[in-house]
């Protein structure tokens, strides 16, 4: 342990016995100034009694690398709290397992929320992980070639050369779906009209979909389309950073049934908190928090030196109504929510759990 990490997360260990720390609102962001959380971690003794609870995860990634150095350096145990996390193929199938009450907490995606609840359940986002969609386009190298496309070709020029393609995305209405459909609707290219998309389910099987030439193209988590690039099979064209509304839009995030967190507010803060720490100590001390990840992904170290700090993680775990609008806007854009629905969805999330403490 480096000798910064000594130190407590607050002046004493936050204990469940603030139980009366306040309850859940269905969404805004209260006016005092937040208190920012500390990104050093804690090292004395966990409380004796922890409250167990599971969380669901998207996925295995180190997109979510703040979940799994939470319960590393032992934010969840500080707070009070024993998690035991299960990763899962997709953010819908988190959230369904959330929703079917198997899980208190999911380590999910801002859609997932927004889809939900137009469906009439209640979720809420209680403490944000990204607050952009960094997901990475790679083109085939074989693709590529055939349509003169360089690492130096303009962006425009890489997007219009995907017309007639197949490309790999997760699933149908994900995230990759439509931020590839907003990627390339930029250039006019219209899905199932000028290209095809693929539903593979795991970014490892859509890359291993490009490399094997079902596909010509994939969007993925960085770690994936770097991967792809350093094995020769992709060319990175871009990602979401590269356009506005993409870039400022809520993506990785704690989700909870707002009717748990008003039951538990205490349990729902402890675990809020601890993700917003994690956050900052990624933020604050990059180069311990990867060699603290380095071993737990079977991924070179030279892809995680080039992914992480493209996640966008989100200080003090705080979110923005802005980031909000915009996810709520691509799908409004697709036709899968309503104008009216958008903006009631787009307020499902809070920031009261990661404030003040």
């Amino acid at each position: 342990m480096h000798a910064w990490r000594n130190r407590w997360v607050w002046a004493g260990a936050l204990t469940l016995a603030l139980a009366g720390c306040g309850s859940a609102t269905s969404s805004g962001q209260p006016a005092s100034k937040p208190a920012p959380a500390t990104s050093a971690a804690p090292s004395a003794a966990a409380p004796k009694q922890l409250v167990h609870v599971t969380m669901v995860e998207a996925v295995s990634s180190p997109a979510y690398a703040p979940v799994f150095l939470a319960q590393k350096l032992g934010y969840f145990q500080a707070h009070g709290v024993s998690v035991t996390v299960s990763p899962l193929q997709g953010g819908s199938t988190a959230a369904a397992a959330l929703i079917g009450g198997s899980a208190q907490f999911d380590a999910g995606v801002a859609s997932d929320v927004l889809l939900a609840d137009a469906k009439g359940n209640h979720l809420e986002s209680i403490a944000a992980i990204n607050n952009s969609i960094f997901l990475a386009l790679d083109m085939s190298t074989t693709w590529a070639k055939a349509h003169g496309i360089t690492a130096n070709t303009p962006l425009n020029d890489k997007l219009k050369a995907l017309k007639g393609a197949k490309i790999g995305i997760t699933a149908p209405g994900s995230l990759t779906d439509l931020a590839l459909r907003y990627m390339l609707g930029q250039v006019g290219l219209k899905p199932n009209v000028d290209y095809h998309e693929v539903a593979l389910g795991s970014p490892a099987a859509n890359l291993a979909a490009l490399s094997a030439g079902t596909t010509q193209a994939a969007i993925f988590d960085p770690s994936f389309a770097d991967t792809a690039v350093q094995k020769g099979v992709g060319l990175y064209i871009g990602s979401g950073t590269d356009f506005p509304v993409l870039n400022n839009a809520a993506f990785g995030c704690v989700v909870v049934d707002r009717s748990y967190a008003e039951a538990h507010p205490d349990v729902t803060r402890a675990v809020a908190q601890s993700i917003a720490e994690a956050d900052n100590f990624i933020l604050d001390h990059p180069q311990e928090a990867l060699q603290d990840l380095y071993p737990l992904f079977k991924l070179p170290k030279s892809i995680l030196d080039y992914a992480v700090p493209r996640y966008n993680f989100a200080r003090d775990g705080l979110t923005t109504q802005q980031a909000w609008d915009n996810v709520a806007q691509i799908f409004v854009q697709n036709g899968l929510l309503t104008p009216e629905q958008g903006k009631a969805v787009a307020k499902n999330f809070t920031n009261q759990y990661v404030q003040g403490g």
